[in-house]
């Protein structure tokens, strides 16, 4: 098996978290060391259980966040993270363990995206952070097939591509790297003097290979290295194999929802907490979540998320409603607090102190 997803923690931090199924380790890229793991995602990532995320992923990048240099500290989105799988995609906080939203859908989110063909099922991605006077320009590179495009990160829109990966990055056709990537690993390596200039690295991975590129030179440091050979704390794992990764569980049916949330004391209600639908084998799968963010949180009387479906409609046993409503001037209200039995596609409602939510469900087989 190989490596299926990377990212970094944070622009500060260039230790690397590597997924390969339902598991993760963290790498160090500078001592050469399995810091962490191998362990299981929904252990080490408690906020993805019981969602889609915990048994793989496609792709993962960190948010892209300013410096404010009046500030006394960091801020809080420095460790924000986008995870997509599919054509969904959530906003992860890493801190604190936690969804921020999602899941959602990819296409209408990400501008661009699906114009690109880049809507769903991306092999890799990255975030780069590129010096330029007085700051830093953030651009996102996502992979897909032998394709690539980048997204600027400023304005959230596709600002470039889709490019031949063979075209534009010299050195991957000959090496065999030029599609059907499994990750791409980004580091920067600090100055070594006070007012020297950093070093942008990447590296692209496809089964047991691996090659290390010089994004400011923009040319590969070395042709296609095994994996064990450029990361040896990694070896012994399956992290450096060659054999296919394992598959995702199949799709059983496509479902779409339509969430209503409304209380009768407020026109636009900011709703937190989550929706789920609970098995009959006792798991559960969250369909909707959004963190209690005080005054950020968004303001929203419905959303539409849409995904596959591991399991079939005969599988669910119940809907299960935890949302609340953020209210500074007389407290968080109780919108929605307990479970409906499902009983098929339809309308489901459960109400509490100051609202109610309902949601719409429609679920079709897998074709």
């Amino acid at each position: 098996m190989t490596i299926q997803a990377t990212f970094n923690r944070s622009q500060l931090k260039w230790d690397t978290y590597m997924f390969l199924g339902d598991q993760y380790l963290l790498y160090s890229l500078t001592d050469n060391v399995v810091r962490l793991g191998p362990r299981a995602i929904s252990v080490g990532w408690p906020g993805l259980q019981d969602t889609q995320f915990a048994t793989a992923i496609d792709a993962a990048v960190p948010f892209s966040w300013r410096l404010n240099p009046m500030a006394m500290d960091l801020p809080i989105e420095k460790d924000y993270l986008y995870i997509f799988r599919g054509d969904q995609y959530l906003r992860y906080d890493v801190a604190n363990e936690q969804i921020l939203y999602g899941p959602l859908e990819i296409a209408p989110l990400w501008p661009g995206m699906k114009d690109a063909g880049f809507e769903r099922d991306l092999d890799a991605a990255f975030l780069d952070q590129e010096d330029v006077p007085f700051g830093t320009v953030d651009t996102y590179y996502f992979f897909k097939g032998d394709k690539f495009v980048t997204y600027d990160a400023l304005t959230d829109r596709v600002s470039g591509g889709p490019y031949s990966i063979a075209a534009k990055w010299p050195g991957l056709k000959e090496a065999g790297l030029d599609r059907d990537l499994d990750a791409v690993v980004y580091q920067i390596i600090p100055p070594a003097v006070l007012a020297g200039t950093k070093r942008r690295l990447c590296y692209f991975v496809k089964g047991d290979q691996v090659l290390q590129f010089d994004l400011d030179e923009w040319k590969p440091l070395s042709g296609a290295r095994g994996i064990s050979d450029m990361w040896p704390g990694l070896k012994g794992t399956e992290f450096t194999a060659a054999t296919p990764a394992p598959p995702y569980p199949p799709v059983k049916a496509r479902a779409d929802f339509r969430i209503t949330f409304v209380n009768d004391g407020e026109y636009e209600p900011e709703p937190y907490g989550s929706i789920r639908l609970d098995l009959k084998d006792g798991s559960h799968f969250r369909i909707w979540t959004q963190k209690n963010q005080g005054n950020s949180t968004p303001t929203r009387n419905s959303a539409a998320p849409s995904m596959n479906l591991p399991f079939t409609a005969t599988d669910i046993a119940k809907v299960g409603f935890w949302v609340d409503e953020y209210d500074l001037a007389s407290g968080d209200d109780f919108l929605a607090r307990g479970t409906k039995d499902f009983t098929g596609n339809g309308s489901y409602t459960v109400s509490s102190d100051d609202g109610h939510v309902t949601v719409d469900i429609t679920i079709t087989p897998a074709s």
